[in-house]
């Protein structure tokens, strides 16, 4: 190679790289899009909304909502696998479409590791495990010792086959040595009524659905899944404590990108989360949800996918859980 070619080559990778360093300098020069895999209002929403006010704020750059849920997550998911890798759109996702999707889907439109930029972890919401007041059990000592004088004929219930609410509820009788019948709904509200009347009566619920229901005694707490009690339940005892040593269930929020997106976008993003998490009027707005708001570096949130993926996958396996090809 010729002298002469080998500066041409260094000309042209210094052009580059300059135009790369000062795109990400210029980030954001126009509104940046947030994808949310549900329907507005819910605990995703609300989080995604209150974190891109956040992010908003701190880069003077307006942030546009887009609601986009159906098949569990997936479309969102593939819409953010398809976008620039400029970090213009972003995704408020977590545990369904990195962790769970991944497990029962194996010809997903999107990769986690080859498409997606983790960005922060955001917040956890562990499950609270309820039962109605019909069921002649006021501890989760007394919950197992019932299911096990009547082996498969206690009825609970899941927002959906494959769900936190499943999977957790399985995790928890493979340790207990019990085994229940699995009721699957369409969704969390699908199985509400069946749940405050009776006729399915135990169920691993999130703190946000749950909570009304626990107040006015038309449920009763028996254990939350979080390995330290919940603020919002002081007095409900944590299955850890219980003597299931070990047992955790939480789904988990989280804020993503588009692979290839500047590092140094990345990391300006990842400040922005901080700095809500950090927020003492943010962490008390959503402790009262149930969700504990919590963060980190993108190298972490990564290293949590991996972690969940390979417990949960495991659980799966045991249980042999299987869901319905979307």
């Amino acid at each position: 190679m010729s002298l002469r070619s080998i500066r041409m080559g260094a000309v042209v990778a210094c052009t580059a790289f300059g135009a790369s360093v000062a795109l990400a300098q210029a980030w954001p020069a126009k509104p940046i899009r947030m994808i949310i895999p549900f329907t507005p209002g819910g605990s995703t929403d609300l989080l995604a909304r209150a974190v891109g006010a956040r992010i908003s704020e701190g880069v003077a750059q307006t942030v546009v909502f887009d609601n986009r849920p159906g098949a569990n997550t997936i479309i969102a998911f593939e819409l953010q696998a398809r976008a620039g890798a400029d970090g213009y759109t972003l995704l408020m996702g977590g545990f369904n479409g990195m962790v769970m999707n991944p497990i029962f889907y194996p010809k997903l439109p999107y990769d986690v590791e080859r498409d997606l930029a983790p960005i922060a972890l955001v917040g956890e919401s562990p499950l609270v495990l309820v039962v109605h007041p019909s069921l002649p059990v006021r501890s989760v000592k007394e919950l197992v010792d019932h299911a096990r004088a009547n082996p498969e004929k206690l009825n609970y219930q899941s927002s959906g086959n494959g769900n936190i609410t499943h999977v957790a509820a399985e995790l928890f009788m493979s340790m207990a040595g019990i085994r229940m019948q699995h009721i699957a709904y369409k969704g969390g509200s699908a199985g509400l009524p069946d749940l405050i009347s009776g006729q399915v009566p135990i169920k691993f619920d999130t703190p946000i659905t749950a909570m009304p229901f626990l107040k006015t005694a038309k449920l009763r707490a028996l254990a939350v899944t979080s390995p330290k009690r919940l603020s919002i339940l002081p007095d409900v005892p944590t299955l850890a404590e219980l003597g299931y040593k070990g047992y955790a269930a939480a789904t988990w929020f989280s804020l993503v990108t588009r692979r290839g997106t500047a590092q140094d976008v990345v990391a300006r993003l990842n400040r922005e989360v901080r700095r809500f998490v950090e927020s003492p009027d943010a962490r008390a707005q959503f402790a009262a949800q149930g969700i504990e708001l919590a963060s980190g570096t993108p190298e972490e949130l990564a290293a949590l996918v991996r972690r969940d993926r390979a417990r949960w996958t495991e659980v799966v396996r045991k249980a042999g859980i299987v869901v319905e090809p979307i």
